[in-house]
């Protein structure tokens, strides 16, 4: 391979300060997914695969179209899953939103430092969907 030649996949990668803690964002677009990784530890704590069960633009809006999410690895009970099944959903349905005819289902691996207010969660909640959709690979 010359090295004039682009790596193939699609990259990017983004770092933020959200509330006083240190946020990795990476972003991957593969030939059959889209790989998303948000961490404060810098590792992966849970893995999950969120598909679109109806095609994006056959539906009224990005948020009707049926999806289905499933945890391949971490925990999957309990608050903080509740919040990574939000992330996976939210980031499918704005991928959706932006390009209609995007089939490839998301993987994300994410791993967050448990937030108790509501409000916070929100927060960051919108500061990261910011960051992935500025970021995007698709």
């Amino acid at each position: 391979m010359s090295s004039n030649e682009e790596f193939p996949l699609k990259n990017k990668q983004a770092a933020i300060d959200i509330k006083g803690v240190h946020t990795e964002i990476l972003l991957t677009g593969f030939a059959d997914k889209i790989f998303v990784v948000i961490t404060q530890y810098g590792k992966i704590g849970s893995l999950i695969q969120a598909t679109l069960d109806a095609s994006p633009h056959s539906a009224n809006s990005p948020s009707s179209v049926p999806m289905t999410t499933q945890f391949l690895m971490g925990e999957s009970t309990g608050d903080q899953s509740e919040l990574y099944s939000l992330y996976a959903t939210s980031i499918l349905q704005a991928i959706g939103a932006m390009n209609p005819h995007e089939k490839r289902p998301l993987l994300l691996g994410i791993a967050l430092k448990p937030i108790e207010a509501l409000s916070e969660r929100r927060d960051i909640f919108h500061q990261i969907i910011d960051q992935v959709m500025s970021n995007r690979v698709w």
